[in-house]
């Protein structure tokens, strides 16, 4: 005989049943929650849109004050150079000065003309004599300064036959030579007092009554 235990059945299919219901309330529920993903994902993309703007517009202006920074420390670095190559011409033109009159190998006159001859951006590095002809080397931060060196010499009551000879360009600015005659006081003075003889001497021209 078979016996049929329909009461276990009935309590296996109770297990079998799920817990919870996914369907209508939870696929709301699912939704709303990626919703709100989705507004809080744009809105820190908009955080971060905002704040780099702000961090580009901060950096615009720390260039712009660079940039303004950098001109002005330019102009002042252009006068600081030019100050420090007006100093160096000084120092040279001094210690040139001190080297010759300590060795004694050139007159003292001779270097004063020399010196106040020389323009700004040009020393002298060596000066030789042999009777009356001068033999000048030296530096200059440009050509023109080498030629007004030229022609002061050349304007110079002390100084005749000027030349000017080898200019080429340095590392820093050019390197020259330069030749001339130096004419002393003593021989100015004999000269003039000849043109004065030669005056007072040359018979007076005139004419005569008859």
């Amino acid at each position: 005989m078979i016996r049929i235990n329909l009461v276990a059945e009935r309590k296996t299919e109770k297990v079998r049943r799920p817990l919870l219901n996914f369907e209508s309330g939870n696929e709301a529920l699912g939704n709303v929650l990626m919703g709100a993903v989705l507004v809080m994902a744009l809105l820190f993309s908009g955080y971060k849109f905002v704040s780099m703007n702000s961090t580009l517009a901060n950096l615009d202006v720390s260039i712009a004050d660079a940039n303004h920074e950098k001109d002005r420390l330019k102009d002042i670095l252009a006068k600081g150079e030019a100050f420090k190559a007006q100093r160096e011409l000084l120092k040279r033109k001094v210690e040139l000065i001190t080297e010759l009159k300590k060795n004694q190998a050139v007159p003292v006159h001779l270097l004063d003309q020399i010196s106040r001859n020389l323009p700004e951006f040009l020393w002298l590095d060596k000066i030789s004599e042999r009777g009356n002809g001068i033999s000048l080397t030296g530096q200059a931060t440009t050509y023109n300064a080498v030629s007004n060196l030229y022609n002061n010499l050349d304007a110079s009551d002390y100084f005749a036959d000027v030349v000017l000879g080898t200019t080429q360009q340095a590392k820093q600015g050019v390197t020259f030579s330069m030749t001339c005659r130096f004419i002393p006081l003593r021989d100015q003075q004999a000269a003039a007092a000849a043109v004065g003889n030669d005056d007072h001497g040359a018979p007076e021209t005139g004419s005569q009554d008859t």
